[in-house]
Order: structure tokens, then sequence, then C-alpha cells
């Protein structure tokens, strides 16, 4: 099971973080208003789909940009 071993809540301005310390890693939780999430996911799936065209047009992505498009890749597949 998670058992927790630590647990903090801060807020920043809008937003409530809270980082859990679990006997296997960590949890984190960021709470902020729905209409904010709505507007980074748009903003956040605009940009992965950037990224998706230039590697489709065959650019070469440089560290940071590999890295994203890689991770959102795996993160993103659905299980069969």
């Amino acid at each position: 099971m998670n058992e927790k071993k630590l647990e903090t809540t801060e807020k920043v301005g809008i937003k409530e973080i809270k980082l859990e310390g679990l006997e296997n890693g960590y949890r984190l939780t960021v709470q902020t208003d729905e209409e904010e999430v709505r507007k980074h996911r748009r903003i956040g799936g605009a940009f992965i789909n950037l990224l998706r065209q230039f590697e489709k047009a065959g650019y070469k992505l440089p560290f940071p940009f590999s890295w994203i498009l890689n991770f959102w890749n795996r993160y993103s597949k659905r299980p069969n």
C-alpha cells in the first residue's frame, strides 16, 4: 500500500499545492480554478501539436523539446 510518510500543503496565489511523501515515492497535487486548468490544457495541447508538426516536417528538435514530445507520446498512449 501507499503509506504516507510526509504531507505538506502550500497556497501559492490561486493554486493550492500538496506534496505527499509515500512509502514508494511522492505524489504532487495542484488544485486551482477549473477555467485556469482548461486554459493551460489548450495551450499545452497546441504546443505538443506544434512539436509534432516540426517532427513530421523532418526538423531535429533540440533536447528539451524532443524529451517533452517523447514523454508526452509515452504518457498519452492508451492501454490496450
